[in-house]
């Protein structure tokens, strides 16, 4: 690895940021779609940021996301002031992630720059970092990981250059970094936090300097974490630093917890960080598909290219501070991911940050096997890849708009003073009747008799108990989600179920495996087919089949 000076650095990075950003507001223009297809988080985020545009003074502060809602509040306020996407923060998270997304490929292009030293793979190594899926995809999306991702992805970079010859304030600029990217989003933390620790052990051959460094990046985390508390005491929401650095988010939540089948989950999160999910199957060899074994050899090869670079340069500082950094962080990562949600974008975006780096390195070796015609190669390459992942959503165009009409239609087909909706908990139905109609818990114990005007969204969620309820049996959840149901009706209130009815137990597994088993799935809905009888009243175009509830006979 050499060095060079730095010309045309600030010319490449104005152009990789301007030019990024461009492409991804073009795509989130031609998109049509700001929930992604993914969840719903999108929604429910915006509604959770609105009072950080509308009266930042009396907003809650989450301890989870601290600086996210902040931070984004005032960049929404700042849209409303240019026009775009005036007063819907929920299309404003769209804009402001692409923003931040062509910031982190002008971070992937100064890494490369500094760990190759050359410009043209340090452009190269900035537009791969955009093709890939996962970074792509959350840039043009409303998700909320984004911005913190952006922030650890530089303290990465940042790290695996500077912890290779560590100074106090190198160590003090990492750690402060570092820790604003988890401010922005807690669970960050975990998986780079053991990384940059074993980066300053395995660069700092001193023993007291070792355990010098590791005691100065800790501190730096606890001081930042101590003056970022204090700017926001007396704040609604507020809470001390050391309960912003353990909020507990999700540990022990129904997604908390190791399973085999998210071993499955892990490996599409893994492969599905590089491609996207538009599946082209070998009918001939079932159960082989390109997407995933393509993506896997890709990988693998990256790796392996990357991996012996660095074993070669392993008693050099900077090869250490690099694999520790990403290496660590991917370790450790994909841990925590089997723990919670292996398969998620936004588990997997952080996680598989090495692939960049790794790509650098790989165009290191291409140029030196075959100067012109492998870099040549490895730009059509990144071409592709790009053009697949942009195909590989284009089934999902437009769904804002299509939903929009779909919640209309189900308005006209059933008055929601008199409707209560039976839906799977992340249905899109739910998501865009939460948007269009309003937010509401799922469940029947606050209504009144039939016809009630608010919530004007009454729903009841066929995994709801299961979410909030983890602990209870079967048996339990069965007897909680009749109990529901039955009461509805007997309000006066009309049970309408969209989609749910005609869901085969296979896919309601694989739409629910991460939260339920098929065991308890299974009973769940073979008290609805035992116990009730469905009507057809309809198949929307979007939305689904749609069935009138009322009890079996004799019930």
């Amino acid at each position: 690895m050499t060095e060079e000076r730095p010309t045309g650095r600030l010319v490449d990075l104005a152009l990789l940021v301007i030019g990024s950003s461009a492409v991804l507001i073009g795509i989130i223009l031609w998109f049509d779609n700001a929930q992604g297809g993914l969840t719903g988080n999108g929604v429910f985020k915006s509604l959770e940021l609105k009072p950080w545009v509308l009266d930042p003074a009396n907003a809650p502060l989450y301890a989870s996301n601290y600086l996210f809602y902040p931070v984004y509040g005032a960049l929404c306020r700042l849209l409303d002031l240019l026009g775009v996407f005036a007063g819907d923060p929920r299309r404003q998270l769209t804009i402001l992630n692409a923003l931040s997304a062509s910031l982190s490929v002008g971070v992937a292009y100064l890494l490369a720059r500094a760990i190759t030293g050359n410009r043209p793979i340090a452009v190269l190594t900035g537009g791969f970092h955009l093709a890939t899926s996962h970074v792509m995809f959350l840039a043009i999306v409303n998700e909320d990981i984004m911005p913190s991702y952006t922030v650890m992805f530089a303290a990465m970079a940042l790290g695996a250059v500077w912890l290779a010859r560590p100074t106090a304030p190198r160590v003090i600029a990492v750690s402060v970094l570092f820790s604003l990217g988890w401010l922005f989003e807690w669970r960050l933390m975990f998986p780079t936090l053991p990384a940059m620790l074993a980066a300053l052990w395995l660069c700092e051959r001193r023993w007291a300097l070792r355990l010098a460094w590791i005691t100065l990046f800790c501190a730096t985390v606890v001081a930042t974490a101590t003056l970022v508390a204090l700017a926001w005491q007396g704040h609604a929401g507020a809470v001390g630093p050391f309960d912003l650095i353990w909020t507990g988010k999700a540990v022990r939540s129904v997604w908390a917890g190791f399973t085999w089948p998210k071993v499955g989950y892990l490996w599409d999160g893994i492969v599905a960080y590089l491609l996207g999910t538009g599946i082209t199957t070998f009918d001939a060899l079932p159960g082989w598909d390109l997407w995933r074994f393509a993506t896997s050899f890709w990988l693998i090869g990256m790796a392996w290219i990357a991996g012996s670079i660095l074993w070669r340069t392993r008693d050099g500082s900077r090869a250490r501070a690099l694999a520790a950094v990403f290496g660590v962080t991917f370790v450790a990562g994909e841990v925590f991911n089997l723990y919670s949600q292996p398969q998620d974008p936004q588990m997997q975006i952080n996680v598989m940050a090495w692939v960049t780096p790794a790509w650098a390195l790989t165009l290191v070796a291409v140029g030196r096997r075959w100067p012109a015609r492998g870099l040549a190669t490895m730009v059509g390459l990144t071409v592709v890849l790009f053009a697949y992942n942009v195909w590989s959503i284009a089934p999902l165009r437009g769904l804002d708009s299509k939903w929009r009409q779909a919640i209309e239609r189900l308005e006209q087909q059933g008055d929601p003073t008199r409707t209560v909706f039976l839906l799977h908990d992340f249905d899109w139905t739910m998501v865009y009747a939460s948007l269009h109609w309003g937010t509401a818990e799922p469940g029947v114990s606050q209504l009144g008799p039939a016809p009630q005007a608010q919530p004007k969204f009454k729903w009841i969620g066929f995994t709801g108990n299961v979410l909030r309820h983890p602990d209870w049996s079967t048996e339990r959840h069965v007897a909680a989600l009749r109990q529901q149901i039955d009461r509805a009706l007997e309000l006066g209130y009309e049970v309408v179920v969209v989609r749910l009815w005609d869901i085969p137990e296979a896919q309601l597994l694989t739409e629910t495996g991460m939260v339920a088993d098929s065991a308890r799935l299974s009973a769940l809905q073979r008290m609805l087919r035992t116990d009730y009888v469905a009507t057809p009243v309809s198949v929307d175009p979007v939305a689904g089949s749609i069935y009138r509830l009322q009890r079996t006979a004799g019930r």
